[in-house]
């Protein structure tokens, strides 16, 4: 399964981000393809789709974006394009709200959701969103990445949580985890 792919954007075009990682051009739908600049070196979150018929990547700037995507698809009637499209036309601080508030018609407004999709959304999402704490909108890839390594390993997320909480903010992966580690062993 595919987490996240770094490397250089070679080419954008019409909603898709062309990603060079080790020589390979990976085509990926991304939510704002404004954001991404031909040569930049990024890393993007993504979920690999596949279907009887097809083949692709969905891509992500945030761990935010990529959960609130999946989220979406956990609805009953949302398929991948459809929550690609709806989510490409509005941030995500702004749907969880309307969702949170039940907003129908802000829902229906989204590309590709009408009466029974925006209603079905606030069914199975309200509750969920209600009961989630709430997150931070800008989240530490590098530390969620970290985090993740370290919960692979056997770490348990209270105990990385509270080793991770009071470092800096601009660490590498490999930082984050040496420093976690240290933090653990006191």
């Amino acid at each position: 399964m595919y987490y996240y792919l770094k490397g250089r954007v070679t080419m954008i075009n019409n909603g898709l981000v062309i990603l060079e990682v080790g020589g390979i051009g990976y085509a990926i739908n991304v939510l704002h393809e404004e954001h991404y600049k031909i040569g930049d070196e990024v890393m993007i979150f993504v979920n690999h789709i596949v279907r009887e018929d097809e083949e692709y990547f969905v891509g992500f700037e945030t761990l935010q974006e990529k959960e609130v995507y999946n989220l979406l698809l956990t609805v009953k009637g949302i398929g991948p394009k459809m929550a690609l499209n709806a989510l490409k036309s509005i941030s995500i601080e702004r749907f969880l709200d309307i969702v949170k508030r039940g907003d129908l018609i802000a829902l229906k407004k989204l590309p590709g959701i009408g009466p029974k999709a925006a209603s079905q959304i606030i069914l199975d999402l309200k509750g969920t969103l209600m009961m989630q704490p709430e997150k931070k909108t800008t989240l530490n890839a590098n530390k969620e990445l970290a985090k993740d390594a370290l919960i692979n390993l056997g770490f348990k997320p209270r105990d990385l949580d509270e080793a991770l909480k009071n470092l800096e903010e601009d660490l590498s992966v490999k930082e984050y985890i040496s420093k976690a580690l240290k933090q653990m062993r006191k």
